[in-house]
C-alpha cells in the first residue's frame, strides 16, 4: 500500500499533465500561470477525479494563432473595397458619359473579384461600361482598350476572378469608365463598382 507522500506525488504529476492539455488557451498558459495554482486552488481530490475521467479539451483552432495570450498574429482576410464615383454620384447622363471610380487603400490589399451593378432608366440607357483599370499607375489589363465591366462584374459570373497587383496603403485603385453609347434627354445609368480582395489585418 502506498503512503500519503507517494499518493500526493502521483496526483501532482497527473495535475501537470492535465494542465498541459488545455491547448485552447495557448501553449504557454501553464508556464505563465504555474502548475501549482491548479493544485492549490482546485484541490487534489477534484483534479484527481478529472484525471481519471481523462476529459480532453479540443485543440485551439487555427484561426486563433496567438503571439501571446490575447494577442492575435497578423492574418489575411477577404473584404470589399467600394470604388467611389468621382463625378455625378455614379450616374451617367447625356452630359456626363465618363466617370472615374476610385478607392484609396488603408491597409495592404490585392483586388480580385469585381462586382458591378447598374440601374438603367430610359430607352437610350443601353450603353456598356467600357473600363480601363489601374492600381496606382500600373495598368491591370493586357491592352489599354476598355473592356465591359458588367460582363466580369456580374454577381453570378463564374471564373472571372482577377489577380491584380498587390498595393500598399495610400495607393489608388481606379476604374475609368466610358459609355459605349451616348445617352439622350433625361435617360441615366447608375453604376456601382466594388472589389472583393485580400487584406492584411
Amino acid at each position: 500500500m502506498r503512503n500519503r507522500d507517494q499518493i500526493r506525488e502521483t496526483v501532482t504529476t497527473e495535475q501537470r499533465n492535465l494542465g498541459r492539455s488545455f491547448d485552447v488557451v495557448g501553449d504557454d498558459y501553464a508556464d505563465m500561470h504555474g502548475d501549482g495554482i491548479m493544485g492549490e486552488i482546485m484541490g487534489n481530490e477534484i483534479l484527481g477525479a478529472a484525471v481519471r475521467r481523462r476529459m480532453r479539451i479540443p485543440p485551439k483552432p487555427h484561426w486563433r494563432a496567438q503571439l501571446a495570450p490575447g494577442v492575435i498574429q497578423p492574418d489575411e482576410g477577404l473584404v470589399p473595397l467600394t470604388l467611389a464615383a468621382q463625378a455625378g454620384g455614379g450616374t451617367f447622363t447625356a452630359a456626363l458619359p465618363t466617370i472615374t471610380f476610385q478607392g484609396q487603400l488603408q491597409k495592404p490589399f490585392r483586388a480580385e473579384r469585381l462586382l458591378v451593378s447598374t440601374v438603367r432608366v430610359g430607352a437610350t440607357a443601353v450603353g456598356r461600361l467600357l473600363t480601363v483599370l489601374y492600381v496606382g499607375t500600373d495598368l491591370q489589363q493586357a491592352e489599354i482598350t476598355g473592356w465591359d465591366a458588367e460582363l466580369l462584374g456580374q454577381a453570378n459570373a463564374f471564373g472571372t476572378r482577377l489577380t491584380c497587383k498587390a498595393a500598399e496603403p495610400g495607393v489608388l485603385i481606379r476604374a475609368v469608365v466610358n459609355l459605349s453609347n451616348v445617352l439622350t434627354g433625361t435617360d441615366t445609368i447608375f453604376a456601382n463598382f466594388t472589389f472583393l480582395g485580400r487584406i492584411i489585418h
